[in-house]
């Protein structure tokens, strides 16, 4: 009985300690995984902030590299305007002396364009004066420069040019007020037709003045009129062409777009 007693002390004793040490293993296992747990926050903690790191290190590392780029690129711009810094000094140098020797030849120019105008055929005096008189006055301007002065000058000379090898015809008045149809041939020869078509002239560079023409040659100059006026078509014209030595009276003139 005794023996049994004892053997059931053992027994509950041995239930107790085992029911305690489980609950210590249990304790410990709760402690270790709230520990793992931590250690875990803190690794991906941990990790977070290194990969955070590295994302700031390769933007970085961009940046700086971008930099480089840039202030090569700007190092290569401040060279280049450097160079250019000097060219433009060198230009502003050969313009001044350039300004120097084409302003008088521009004067020299407009003084031939002048002088060329007064020996030419007396068509559109007043424009042609005009425009002389306008360009001398540019020559003189400060709020022009010096490549538009020049520019002007040479289309003066081109729109001469263009006289020589363009048929023309306009009406305006004679110096005695009277009101003509004019008619230029380029440069050859140079009429008038009266409006009631009883007279013609053609200009004399011999005599520098007007000759009037046979009453044969009006029908002639009013169809050379109508051809400049675009009015008809183009053909052959039997008109009087004074030349320096007057060899015949009479030649063939062709009456077209150009002359």
């Amino acid at each position: 009985m005794n023996r049994l007693a004892t053997l059931l002390g053992m027994l509950v004793f041995t239930t107790s300690v085992s029911a305690n040490q489980l609950q210590s293993a249990e304790e410990a296992a709760i402690k270790n995984n709230q520990a793992a747990k931590k250690s875990q926050s803190r690794v991906d903690a941990l990790y977070d902030e290194h990969r955070e790191a590295l994302q700031d290190y390769r933007l970085t590392r961009a940046e700086i590299e971008q930099l480089q780029v840039y202030n090569r690129q700007l190092r290569e711009i401040v060279g280049n305007q450097n160079a250019e810094i000097v060219s433009l000094k060198d230009q502003i140098e050969q313009i001044e002396y350039t300004q120097r020797g084409i302003m008088p030849l521009m004067e020299r120019m407009l003084k031939g364009l002048e002088q060329f105008v007064s020996l030419d055929l007396p068509f559109l005096p007043q424009e042609r004066s005009e425009r002389i008189t306008n360009l001398q006055a540019l020559l003189l301007s400060a709020d022009t420069t010096v490549s538009e002065k020049f520019r002007r000058v040479m289309e003066a000379y081109q729109i001469e040019l263009e006289y020589g090898r363009t048929i023309e015809t306009y009406r305006d008045k004679l110096e005695t007020g009277e009101l003509v149809d004019f008619l230029r041939l380029g440069r050859v020869a140079f009429y008038y037709v009266s409006l009631d078509g009883d007279s013609a002239y053609v200009w004399s560079k011999k005599s520098q003045g007007w000759e009037q023409l046979d009453d044969g040659y009006v029908r002639s100059l009013q169809k050379g009129i109508q051809v400049a006026r675009k009015q008809a078509a183009p053909s052959l014209l039997e008109l009087n062409v004074p030349v320096a030595k007057m060899v015949a009276n009479k030649s063939v003139a062709s009456a077209g777009e150009n002359k």
